[in-house]
């Protein structure tokens, strides 16, 4: 489903999914202020550490979905800029980069989270089984969405 979001074979139908998705972001933006606001900002249970999480978390989250929601509805309502946009995402080169660039990221990702097991190991095991859980996720993604890929294309 996720990889269909981003699908661009009919490309404003892939831009009213990504505005759908920018909503979707919104909302849990929008839900952890509010948690932040009604639970957390005067709770003594927690450190000032994670309440700045928290707050900081929610507040990066929504910004970042109102800055995909406004390029989502300006490239649906400019028809100059939407035909700009589709060129540039549907060039060849500028996928290859694209692909690419998650490749490196994903292997330094995964070769990064391994090597900080040595060191986490000896200092916390909670933060080495969340290191640890994070090589699994990509570990499980990544023969999936191969899998995947390979019956879609």
């Amino acid at each position: 489903m996720l990889m269909r979001m981003f699908d661009t074979s009919d490309y404003d139908r892939a831009l009213r999914r990504r505005r759908l998705l920018s909503f979707g972001l919104l909302a849990v933006g929008i839900t952890g202020l509010v948690c932040y606001i009604l639970l957390i900002h005067d709770s003594g249970v927690l450190s000032d550490y994670a309440r700045g999480f928290y707050l900081g978390a929610a507040s990066g989250i929504t910004l970042g979905a109102v800055i995909l929601l406004t390029r989502m509805q300006y490239l649906l309502t400019h028809p100059e800029a939407r035909k700009r946009a589709k060129i540039r995402e549907q060039d060849e080169r500028e996928k290859t980069i694209i692909n690419q660039s998650f490749q490196f990221a994903g292997m330094f990702t995964f070769f990064a989270s391994a090597a900080s097991m040595f060191v986490l190991v000896a200092v916390s095991r909670e933060a080495a089984i969340a290191v640890f859980c994070v090589i699994v996720v990509y570990a499980v993604t990544w023969p999936l969405a191969s899998l995947y890929l390979s019956k879609k294309l």
